[in-house]
Order: structure tokens, then C-alpha cells, then sequence
């Protein structure tokens, strides 16, 4: 079989193994088996105080890892994640320039926002194609987050830079259906039979449903015969969780555990909420190690997604495909029309609550209390879903399929663009 050479260009990979560093780790571990040689340009993780920093060159299950040189914190100001950024696409280019003839093609991510223009780069000077994999939406999520002001001259400057990247790929990837409503408004339309959609996935062989009774995690945490409610994940200036913990005020006399796992710009709020209320019923973890990813996600009797109605489309709450192949029902805080509220929906996994007031939450769970047989229902549901559509292997194809065709032009079958307003 002739060589297939990528370049993989996103900030996070393995060892840090949350959000797109997981993702991204997995599907080059799986593209692997599918023929390709990768070589992946990131940053250094954020290291927690005392962690060393990982060697600049290792190997990782036949994946090389090259990180690139970077100066700032994403954990700290808007001007250091700047920096960051910024010097993470220029020692990002000039590696591409340096190793140009060690791929024959790039696969590109939106973290940092501006990592797009090596790719650009790589395509514009060096002559290899490149795949564009959106994963936020730039400048839209700033412009609601506040960070910059909607229509400015920096908000401007931003689309028109995002607006040259998706155009100049050969492809772009999308991960939801509402998603590509807003990136096809970005894209001229000689461009929109190249953008495709592969949703986000759960890897098939790691999560599985386990029996509540069985499972260590809830004897760990002494969460006995009450419901579990878990959200485990970034708590995000995106993330409307302050409705559980309203909800949670309003069920201190209910057999029931509201479980946060993770951290975040919106943690310590959560906590501050939960301590001025006196809630015993509520419960902060730090992220839990990977190989515990089965066994915690399999813990809760419903977990929660979330992302803000106004962010619909411009990021996904990927968590959601390792939940459902977890067995575990679903409670979205999500916009209905949003990709993961249309996938609840239309595999009757779990309920939605667009923007929701704690009112609301605490008797959705109350609902929920008393029909432990629709729970199992829901959660069998959600697993036959994920099964049929979330796996890594099938998105491992999909990729496969994608990266075949728009960097060495191969012919492929089934590969069908995004309808126009889908």
C-alpha cells in the first residue's frame, strides 16, 4: 500500500487527554491502523504545579509528537493565552516549512483559533493540501462571550481570517448539523460540497454500560441507593450549570447526588452557590484519571450536557457520544434544534431543557425518580445509538475517507457533502 503522510496540527494531544487532545489522540491512534503516518505538531500540556514537562520529541503507538516552542499560560489572562497562541502558529509554520518533506498533507483544528493560517500556509506555500476540522466557531463564540466587540474592527478582522482559512482548505469538517448552518454562511459556494460532517465519538472498545450495583465508582463516593446526577467535563464560561445546583436546593429531602467532576472558568461559582446554600447534596471532584473513563461515566443514573442557547452551533458538547455508550439517559441543557438536542431527540435517549430555570431541572428529576424502568429504557437506547453511528471506528473511516480524497484526489464512495441548510 502506498504511504499515506499526515501532518496533524492541534494544541492539545497525548498526555493531556481532555476535550480535543483525547479526540485527537484517539483518531490518530486509529488512522494508524488505517494506513497513515502521522506526525503531530502541539503544544506542551498544562501542567498542574510539580508535573514535569514532556519531552519535545517521543513516540506514542507509532505517532511522532513534536511540541512546539510557546510562550504564556492558557490558564491565565486574555493576553497570555494570546501569546500562546500566537507562538504556537509561528514555531507551528516554521516546523511545517522545516519538515515539508515528511507529509503530503494536514489536518488542521480550530484550538487555538488561529492555528488555521499554518494550514493556509502550508497550502499557499508549500503546496499541501489541507483539511480544516472546526471544532468552536471564531470570532461568534468571542463576540458572545464578550471578549470582543460584536462587529469591530478586531471582530472583522477575525472573520475575514476565518472566512480565508475554511475557504482555502480542500475540506472542512464539521461536527454538528447546526454547525454547519453557520460555517456554510462563512463559505463561498463552490466550497460546500468539500465540507462534510463526522460527528465526535466515543472509543467503542473503552466505554461500555455497567451495572450501577457493580460499579466502584459510586462505592468510592458512598453514593448508595440515591440518583446520581452527573456533569463531568470542563465547567465553562459556555456551560449553564448553574441551574443544578438551584435544582439541588430544591431536593435536599430527595434521595439524590448531584455530582460535578472537572474544573473550570465557572467552578468556583458553582461552589460558592452550593456552599452559601448548605447543600450536603451536592459534590465537587477533581478530572478523574482516563483509565477510570468507563467506570465513571457508567456511575451516574443521568448526566448532564449543557451549552448555553446562544452558543448553539458554534461549539458541541462532544461528552455526550462517551455517555451514551456508557448506557447512562441524558439531560441536555441544550437548544432543541442543537446537534446533541436533535441526537437526544431522535434516539429518545434522555430529556432537553432549553436554558432551563432550576424550577424546571428539579422536577424533570423528580420525574425521572419515580420511573427507574424509563431510565434503563432511555440508557439502552442511548447505547444502541452510539453503536449505530458514534464509534471511533466509524469515524476513524470517515476521516480515512476524507484525508484519502482531498489530499492525494482518491476516488471514494459514500462520502456525501453537508445539504445546503441542513
Amino acid at each position: 500500500m502506498e504511504k499515506k503522510r499526515l501532518a496533524l496540527v492541534c494544541q492539545h494531544f497525548y498526555p493531556e487527554m481532555v476535550s480535543t487532545g483525547m479526540h485527537m489522540t484517539e483518531l490518530a491512534r486509529r488512522l494508524r491502523k488505517h494506513g497513515w503516518e502521522i506526525t503531530v505538531y502541539c503544544a506542551q500540556p498544562a501542567l498542574e504545579e510539580g508535573e514535569e514537562e514532556v519531552p519535545t520529541e517521543m513516540m506514542h503507538q507509532g505517532i511522532q509528537i513534536k511540541r512546539m516552542p510557546t510562550v504564556g499560560d492558557q490558564r491565565e489572562s486574555t493576553i497570555s493565552r494570546l501569546f500562546l497562541a500566537l507562538t504556537y502558529l509561528l514555531s507551528t509554520t516554521q516546523a511545517l516549512i522545516r519538515d515539508r518533506d515528511e507529509y503530503d498533507g494536514l489536518l488542521v483544528t480550530t484550538n487555538p483559533p488561529f492555528i488555521g493560517l499554518a494550514g493556509w500556509f502550508a497550502s499557499t506555500v508549500l503546496g499541501k493540501p489541507y483539511v480544516q476540522l472546526v471544532y468552536d466557531v471564531y470570532p461568534d463564540i468571542a463576540e458572545q462571550l464578550g471578549v470582543i466587540a460584536k462587529n469591530g474592527v478586531l471582530s472583522r478582522l477575525w472573520e475575514q481570517m476565518t472566512r480565508l482559512i475554511l475557504n482555502e482548505a480542500s475540506s472542512t469538517v464539521v461536527i454538528g448539523r447546526d454547525m454547519a448552518n453557520i460555517i456554510q454562511k462563512k463559505l463561498k459556494r463552490k466550497k460546500y460540497g468539500s465540507m462534510h460532517l463526522i460527528p465526535n465519538w466515543s472509543d467503542e472498545t473503552v466505554v461500555e454500560p455497567i451495572p450501577r450495583s457493580e460499579n466502584p465508582f459510586r462505592h468510592e463516593h458512598d453514593v448508595g441507593e440515591r440518583m446520581l446526577v452527573q456533569y463531568a467535563g470542563r465547567h465553562g464560561k459556555t456551560h449553564n450549570l448553574e441551574p443544578l445546583i438551584e435544582a439541588a436546593a430544591q431536593l435536599t429531602d430527595r434521595p439524590v447526588l448531584l455530582q460535578f467532576i472537572g474544573g473550570g472558568d465557572k467552578k468556583e461559582k458553582l461552589q460558592r452557590m452550593a456552599q452559601e446554600r448548605d447543600l450536603d447534596n451536592v459534590m465537587f471532584l477533581p478530572y478523574q484519571p482516563m483509565e477510570k473513563l468507563d467506570t465513571v461515566l457508567a456511575a451516574a443514573d443521568v448526566a448532564v450536557v449543557c451549552l448555553e442557547s446562544r452558543f448553539t452551533g458554534m461549539s458541541v458538547p462532544s461528552k455526550t457520544y462517551g455517555i451514551m455508550a456508557s448506557g447512562t439517559p441524558l439531560l441536555g441543557f441544550l437548544d432543541e434544534e442543537s446537534e446533541i438536542g436533535r441526537t437526544i431527540q431522535e434516539s429518545d435517549c434522555g430529556y432537553v431543557l432549553e436554558d432551563p430555570t432550576g424550577n424546571e431541572v428539579a422536577q424533570s428529576l423528580e420525574t425521572l425518580m419515580e420511573k427507574p424502568d424509563l431510565l434503563e429504557e432511555m440508557g439502552t437506547r442511548g447505547r444502541e445509538a452510539f453503536e449505530e453511528n458514534f464509534t471511533l471506528s466509524a469515524a476513524a473511516e470517515r476521516y480515512d475517507t476524507v484525508l484519502s480524497r482531498y489530499i492525494y484526489g482518491r476516488e471514494t464512495n459514500g462520502l456525501q457533502p453537508v445539504p445546503e441548510g441542513e
